[in-house]
């Protein structure tokens, strides 16, 4: 299990990413939604996607796996 987070704001190609709690990427607090202690990226960067109703995708440099939802 891992924490997870979302970025609030999307970037230039409308993802909202995801990042692991220790990620160095990872914006202010004030700028990302906790999303909870998760199994696994893909269903961090699912629940994301339904959390905000958009696009989603994981951290290239904290996440195992790249894909879009």
């Amino acid at each position: 299990m891992a924490e997870f987070y979302v970025e609030k704001n999307a970037q230039g190609n409308g993802n909202h990413v995801v990042h692991t709690a220790y990620c160095s990427l990872l914006p202010s607090k004030e700028t990302v939604h906790y999303l909870g202690s998760i199994s696994n990226t893909q269903s961090a960067v699912k629940k994301a996607a339904e959390l905000l109703r958009k696009q989603a995708s994981g951290c290239s440099h904290c996440t195992a796996a790249y894909q879009t939802i």
